[in-house]
């Protein structure tokens, strides 16, 4: 499906006068990234596979619209293009959308993550767009498809509990491997509503159930939070993940066994 979304990038990009002849794939997950060499330039392309396989084509759409806003309000995020309109963009089936080229130099500062982290949610302070509530939604329609088990009502129940606290935009899988050096945070397309909390629980996941002290440093640099309404996020925004790798085991048999390590960790913390 990647040969299919490079078209897409190389010919939307051709429409508008900009031409790549070397374009080179970053990733090819739930969306495809694409470098479209030599020009400063990377395409964000849907990748056509079916959800919960493939994202939705709507979260190129949302990424856009939430990472310019807080582009726009001066956070350190990936920005949009100025090559060309942004987008999104359709061609042969596929959502495009447009960002500047950063090249990796070195490895994230996790103070400077944690700092601009919150200054990303301060920039999404007044964003009004639409945004679905934490990723409840996205979680139930996944644990709809999978086979009937334990493990799944064990994601289905935490992933539906309802931290209480003050919603507005986050980012929503606000990991440092959604960070590059700068620091730029990106990765907007599961963007969503709720606690600043449920951000924060990204790195508190990474930080515990990895030892990950980057994660850690990061968490503390973000600075005052509501502790106990992170602990009712971590579970929330866990069985989310863990709902994702369970979704992919077919494409990635090795993460069997780490799956099912970090569903004991959430079984026995949290039930």
């Amino acid at each position: 499906m990647s040969e299919s979304a490079v078209q897409a990038a190389v010919a939307v990009a051709a429409e508008h006068g900009l031409h790549s002849d070397d374009p080179i794939v970053l990733r090819d997950a739930w969306h495809v990234l694409v470098h479209l060499r030599p020009l400063p330039l990377v395409a964000r392309v849907s990748s056509g596979r079916p959800h919960p396989e493939g994202q939705h084509e709507d979260d190129v759409i949302r990424e856009l619209s939430v990472a310019s806003h807080a582009a726009r309000a001066g956070a350190a995020v990936v920005p949009p293009s100025d090559l060309l309109d942004p987008g999104p963009h359709r061609h042969g089936g596929h959502v495009v959308a447009f960002w500047q080229y950063v090249r990796p130099r070195r490895e994230v500062e996790p103070i400077a993550a944690g700092e601009a982290l919150r200054g990303i949610h301060e920039a999404l302070a007044d964003y009004e767009g639409e945004l679905p509530a934490l990723h409840t939604g996205d979680l139930v329609g996944i644990t709809d498809r999978l086979e009937p088990s334990a493990d799944v009502e064990l994601l289905r129940e935490l992933g539906s509990r309802q931290p209480v606290g003050p919603a507005q935009a986050l980012h929503g899988d606000a990991h440092l491997a959604n960070c590059l050096p700068g620091p730029l945070w990106h990765d907007f397309e599961t963007a969503c509503r709720g606690p600043r909390e449920f951000d924060l629980a990204a790195l508190a996941l990474s930080a515990r159930v990895r030892e990950d002290d980057a994660s850690r440093i990061a968490l503390e640099a973000y600075g005052d939070h509501d502790a106990d309404l992170l602990e009712q996020c971590l579970p929330v925004y866990a069985a989310w993940i863990y709902a994702s790798f369970t979704v992919a085991l077919p494409r990635r048999p090795e993460l069997e066994p780490l799956l099912a390590e970090r569903l004991r960790w959430l079984r026995e913390t949290y039930v």
